[in-house]
């Protein structure tokens, strides 16, 4: 995209340090926290607006909150969507879905360290966010990737991808909690790296020299 190739380092995601570095809440103290029970099972769910789909938002999150409104014995803890367009429209389909239901709550924003801690303690996350991909299999926890909007990314084999369908989330649910997928979660690989990002950007600030390059200059590459 313009950069000098010299000048790109790859060193792996900095949310990473974050999981390791904050202090997480045991599950009582969480559930004090966000004044709210856990389960015998229990999903984390952020699902954030397709803005260049030609299906609506709003409907596949219908069909989202249809296929979790059939599972059992299953509480669900829902983050807010983020600012995009059908965001409000998505707010209210949340907070409609859980008004008067024990098992499940929304939050607007829980933060790193309760959101982190969440997914300590819950079996997997659900939804669209990066941070199914990016985050969660640090944590050895499954994620169920629903539509496009991730597309492309590099996935950890502890995500699933599925379509903004109903029957294919349930679908994908089912495999979530299979034995055979849950065994493998222990031994997966997070692709965007491991702890140390930070000190590596450190380290690469203090190698190389800034002269020259804080104004931009377009580096294009060889024609073939």
């Amino acid at each position: 995209l313009g950069e000098d190739p010299e000048r790109v380092f790859l060193v792996g995601g900095m949310g990473i340090d974050s999981i390791k570095r904050l202090p997480l809440l045991d599950l009582d103290a969480l559930q004090s926290a966000l004044q709210f029970e856990f389960g015998p099972k229990n999903l984390l769910v952020t699902f954030h607006p397709v803005t260049l789909e030609h299906e609506t938002s709003s409907h596949q999150m219908t069909e989202l909150l249809n296929a979790l409104d059939g599972l059992e014995d299953t509480h669900l803890i829902f983050t807010m969507p983020n600012a995009d367009t059908d965001s409000r429209v998505l707010f209210g389909m949340i907070e409609e879905f859980t008004t008067g239901r024990s098992t499940a709550q929304s939050f607007t924003s829980l933060g790193q360290s309760l959101y982190l801690s969440c997914v300590q303690h819950v079996d997997g996350v659900v939804g669209n966010s990066s941070s199914g991909l990016t985050e969660i299999p640090s944590f050895g926890k499954g994620t169920i990737d629903i539509g496009d909007r991730q597309r492309g990314r590099i996935k950890a084999d502890s995500v699933i991808s599925c379509p903004p369908e109903q029957e294919a989330i349930a679908e994908a649910l089912v495999q979530l909690y299979s034995p055979t997928f849950q065994e493998k979660l222990s031994t997966v690989q997070n692709p965007y790296g491991s702890v140390g990002c930070s000190a590596r950007v450190v380290e690469m600030l203090a190698k190389i020299s800034l002269e020259g390059i804080l104004k931009k200059q377009f580096f294009d590459l060889p024609k073939s």
